[in-house]
């Protein structure tokens, strides 16, 4: 397909489309943080330049995937896509900079292909240049892509070798099987990034995170009834973190009262009920440090359970823990 072909439907075009699978494209805006380059998928792909961000996949729609998923006026975004998402998210490492991704939220045009070569560098650059066609274009309101017009400003890139994108392609294949949980969980922390760049939202990005916290729980839950645990609890979960991430640094096991990440609990009933048996509060009892704390834990979390491995960044750290545990001390004394 050419250039002077290749074109986004119209809403007319798109309401009489009988296709199950569209090549559907999503914008990022520059309030985000992306990897540079372009990431490829068997059925789409992810690029981040200075002048724009976007992806194009080729996927079906929840209603499509799912005839009785629950009807929200949220699911803008597509399970192809919430996959892609979820790849790109968890390639990051522990102490690194984040894959931070913020959608143009409900502005999903569709491209007028039948067979696309997605894996091509001639689509990533059609498809770009047409995007970019548009973005140079006046806002009216006869114009259904003047939301682009926002995407005009330099993009805030990060170096692939920052993450460990080499195992995007393992994350997708390990999301071939719908998994609404972690999907949602990652989700979340996608948007706590989102409400947290604006300071006055900071308290809506841990209500996010707190979505997020509660996916994390639902899986481990379910991975330790796979081993055999009968009726896990809270404790149990708790257990599990800390022999899959804790112990090998020598961190102490939790106590017979420690829950799963539950120096949280009093905090997310408090933040989730204005009145409640701590009494009546006019504002959530947080701090911005939650946000960084839960969010690279969730993360780390969520791709462990995904694909059994932690992410390089941990098992760097593990390898200095040892070492630094290997040289002999100065003196007694500590002097």
């Amino acid at each position: 397909m050419t250039l002077e072909t290749l074109r986004f439907l119209t809403h007319e075009e798109r309401a009489n489309r009988v296709q199950t699978l569209e090549y559907r494209v999503m914008v990022f805006t520059p309030r985000g943080m992306y990897p540079q380059g372009t990431f490829h998928v068997p059925n789409g792909f992810f690029h981040a330049d200075e002048e724009i961000a976007f992806s194009v996949i080729l996927g079906e729609s929840w209603r499509t995937l799912d005839p009785d998923v629950p009807f929200s006026e949220f699911d803008w975004a597509t399970p192809q896509e919430l996959r892609l998402i979820a790849s790109l998210i968890l390639c990051e490492v522990m102490d690194g900079p984040y894959v931070r991704l913020y959608p143009l939220v409900r502005f999903s045009p569709w491209l007028n292909a039948r067979d696309l070569d997605l894996s091509s560098s001639v689509t990533v650059h059609q498809v770009r240049e047409l995007l970019m066609d548009y973005a140079g274009q006046a806002p009216s309101i006869r114009n259904e892509f003047s939301p682009l017009v926002s995407c005009r400003s330099q993009y805030d890139l990060t170096e692939p070798k920052e993450f460990a994108m080499d195992r995007q392609r393992e994350f997708w294949d390990a999301l071939a099987a719908p998994n609404y949980v972690l999907v949602r969980g990652v989700y979340a922390l996608m948007k706590s990034d989102m409400l947290s760049s604006h300071y006055e939202f900071s308290e809506e990005a841990v209500h996010a995170l707190y979505i997020a916290l509660d996916a994390s729980f639902v899986m481990v839950i379910r991975q330790l009834k796979k081993q055999g645990v009968t009726n896990p609890t809270a404790h149990d979960a708790q257990v599990w973190v800390h022999q899959h991430f804790n112990a090998a640094f020598g961190l102490v096991a939790p106590e017979a009262a420690d829950k799963y990440f539950g120096e949280f609990y009093e905090q997310r009933v408090m933040t989730f009920h204005p009145a409640s048996r701590y009494g009546d509060l006019p504002f959530s009892p947080n701090m911005h440090d939650d946000i960084f704390y839960l969010r690279r834990w969730l993360r780390e979390i969520f791709g462990y359970l995904l694909i059994g491995r932690h992410d390089p960044g941990h098992e760097d750290a593990l390898r200095k823990h040892r070492e630094s545990n290997l040289q002999p001390s100065s003196s007694a004394s500590g002097a």
